[in-house]
């Protein structure tokens, strides 16, 4: 009897252990497993004829072609981290990134080469993993015909 009880305590203490470390466990995320997820930035920088700063589908407001959009690593006045550009709609993307906060910042012709923005031209994007974060679109508009 007294051995059954023994190897009774022993299964009940094993039982008990397992439950706690699955607890302990059932809180883990893929980073604390030691596996960093990574996320991603998407967004766009458009041609904002009417300066109303909101995009609309129309003759007016387009998708800007082939400008570059630098990414910061915590904060605006780093390092560059990388830089994407522009497809044909304007569409901008940044994958495969650890996560944090990252800077975004357009870089098109300004002032003296023929554009004025008509939004802030920086925004700072937390990256969260396993998603992808739509920034806010960066608007632009003439400011002064270059084709004249």
């Amino acid at each position: 009897m007294r051995e059954m009880i023994s190897n009774k305590t022993f299964w009940v203490t094993a039982v008990v252990i397992v439950a706690m470390l699955l607890v302990s466990g059932a809180g883990m995320t893929a980073s604390s497993a030691g596996q960093q997820q990574h996320g991603g930035i998407v967004g766009r920088v458009f041609l904002d004829e009417n300066a109303d700063t909101v995009f609309k589908e129309c003759d007016c407001d387009c998708g800007m072609e082939d400008i570059p959009v630098r990414l910061y690593r915590d904060g605006c006045g780093g390092l560059i981290t990388q830089t994407a550009h522009t497809d044909k709609d304007g569409y901008f993307k940044f994958n495969d990134l650890e996560t944090g906060d990252y800077c975004l910042m357009p870089m098109p012709k300004l002032i003296c080469e023929g554009y004025q923005p008509t939004k802030s031209i920086t925004q700072v994007v937390r990256v969260r993993p396993g998603e992808i974060t739509e920034a806010e679109w960066f608007g632009f508009d003439h400011f002064l015909d270059i084709n004249e």
